[in-house]
């Protein structure tokens, strides 16, 4: 009886200690696969070129992060399945891991979807163009480029502002005669 206490004993220690070091490797490969992508990005230039298309977010950043994420989560069910918990509870993280992602994103399309329905209106009305010169809010100047999320103005001094298209439907805007 002591014989067989003393075996289970030992076969959770190592089950646990092998678990445990799953997690480690895992983690640091993690860690590893992140740092590698976000060089591989940034060597590519991947922000400079999505900045031409009025993208404003570090993508090699999101993106290395969600490798890293991706690699964590595969790491976990691996140590979950290796510790014979039951695919039940793999469901329920999983589950909960995609539905933090969901809601990540739909937070983020908060800001995205009213700034691309008001660079529709502000298309439609064509009352701001390039070239002209406008005032919204505390802010005038010349209208250099409208994006779909915003539009840049240069200011008389020189300055060149990003201003989020929604701001244009939400205030009074003023053009100005030319």
């Amino acid at each position: 009886m002591v014989n067989e206490v003393i075996q289970t004993a030992q076969s959770y220690f190592y089950d646990i200690t092998l678990g445990v070091a799953i997690l480690f490797i895992g983690f640091a490969l993690g860690i590893i696969v992140r740092k590698v992508v976000f060089k591989v990005l940034k060597g590519a230039e991947l922000n400079k070129v999505v900045v031409k298309i009025g993208i404003r977010h570090d993508l090699e950043k999101w993106i290395s992060s969600l490798a890293s994420f991706i690699i964590y989560l595969i790491t976990i069910i691996f140590f979950l399945r290796y510790l014979n918990i039951t695919s039940i509870v793999i469901y329920l993280v999983v589950g909960a891991v995609l539905m933090l992602l969901i809601l990540t994103f739909l937070v983020g399309l908060k800001d995205i979807i009213p700034n691309f329905v008001a660079w529709v209106v502000i298309q439609k009305r064509e009352l701001i163009r390039e070239g002209r010169k406008i005032e919204v809010r505390e802010i005038s100047g010349v209208v250099e480029k409208i994006g779909y999320l915003e539009t840049e103005i240069k200011t008389e001094n020189g300055d060149t502002l990003y201003v989020p298209n929604s701001l244009f439907l939400k205030s009074k805007t003023r053009v100005k005669k030319e």
